[in-house]
């Protein structure tokens, strides 16, 4: 059960980021992928993999990842028989009302919706699906805040990992300190910290993604490492001044990976795993590690940093992503509000 509830965990932070990208060039109208035969579905079912196989050469492997588990779980299973002659608004409407009865979380549904909608307009371009389709294709999902560490608990947190004095622990303070994602830490290396600008750059993440070659023998499951999934993604931060000389001391060579000292890198369910441990040592509230980068980016504009900036550090690609995604309104603000006003 508990490794079922981390897998969704994992996933819920993944399907994220379809919501942030937008969708890239489709066929012509009438015409395959390919441009050379008009295409000819008869289910939905048959849409939803021609969809797949024109978007697999085209995103990223962890964006496939993820629209392959929204169409594959959640999308086919309750629309994939239907013919696409017969899908009007009555058949769009019972499937994100069955998609709403899993009472899934606000995260994944969205995602869902968002990928279900690229399909749809897929259809639409190639001129196999009704445009007013589109109409009946949403959801009303009330966005649940993510926990953010209070104060007073980053601080403990801050305290105890300080004594430490590890690589792990000064690791865990660079994403405290910068908001960077769990899996650009663990692609970083010593070579993208420049110590004399005291910076260092974002160029490469880690994640774990379904196994592309299904034959027999082959695992489930392989660790993928690529480059950021924007240009604003690849970014260089500046080291917090108390971590540079720590880091410092610890520095290895150019080619190994932070987190381990080799050449090769661990992965995020290992750095969730110790961070949860942290959690327990320090007597805190669990929390993903997700809410070290959304309690950053609060602290920051809490403390007057205008949004831009704290967009960029982030590697956000629009101002909105993080207003809408990573903001969060503490007590102390409401208070401070009200106060202000005679």
């Amino acid at each position: 059960m508990n490794e079922l509830a981390n897998r969704d965990q994992e996933m819920n932070q993944k399907l994220k980021t379809v919501l942030e990208e937008m969708e890239q060039s489709h066929p012509v109208q009438g015409l395959s992928p390919n441009g050379e035969a008009p295409l000819s579905f008869r289910t939905m079912g048959d849409l939803a993999s021609s969809w797949l196989q024109e978007r697999q050469d085209v995103v990223k492997k962890s964006t496939f990842s993820t629209y392959s588990y929204c169409v594959n779980m959640h999308i086919l299973p309750l629309i994939g028989g239907v013919l696409l002659t017969e899908l009007d608004e009555e058949a769009v409407i019972s499937f994100v009302r069955q998609m709403q009865d899993k009472e899934l979380a606000d995260t994944t549904t969205r995602s869902i919706l968002v990928v279900f909608k690229f399909m749809i307009k897929y259809g639409i371009r190639n001129g196999l699906i009704s445009r007013e389709i589109l109409d009946y294709c949403h959801a009303s999902c009330h966005r649940t805040e993510s926990r953010v560490l209070a104060v007073q608990d980053s601080a403990k947190m801050k305290e105890y990992l300080m004594r430490r004095r590890t690589i792990f622990a000064l690791a865990i303070l660079l994403c405290r300190g910068t908001g960077i994602r769990i899996g650009e830490l663990c692609g970083l290396k010593w070579g993208d910290i420049d110590f004399e600008t005291c910076t260092f750059n974002i160029k490469r993440t880690v994640s774990r993604i379904p196994n592309p070659d299904t034959s027999e023998g082959q695992p489930k499951t392989i660790l993928y490492i690529r480059t950021p999934k924007s240009h604003t993604s690849s970014r260089e931060i500046p080291i917090p001044s108390y971590l540079i000389t720590a880091l410092k001391r610890m520095r290895k060579g150019d080619d190994l990976y932070v987190l381990t000292g080799r050449d090769t890198c661990t992965e995020p369910r290992n750095v969730q795993k110790r961070f949860k441990t942290i959690l327990k040592r320090c007597e805190m509230e669990d929390c993903n590690f997700h809410a070290l980068r959304h309690g950053f980016a609060t602290a920051c504009l809490e403390n007057g940093t205008d949004c831009k900036t704290v967009s960029a550090i982030l590697g956000h690609a629009s101002i909105r992503t993080t207003m809408d995604f990573y903001v969060h309104t503490s007590m102390r603000q409401k208070k401070d509000c009200i106060d202000g006003i005679d």
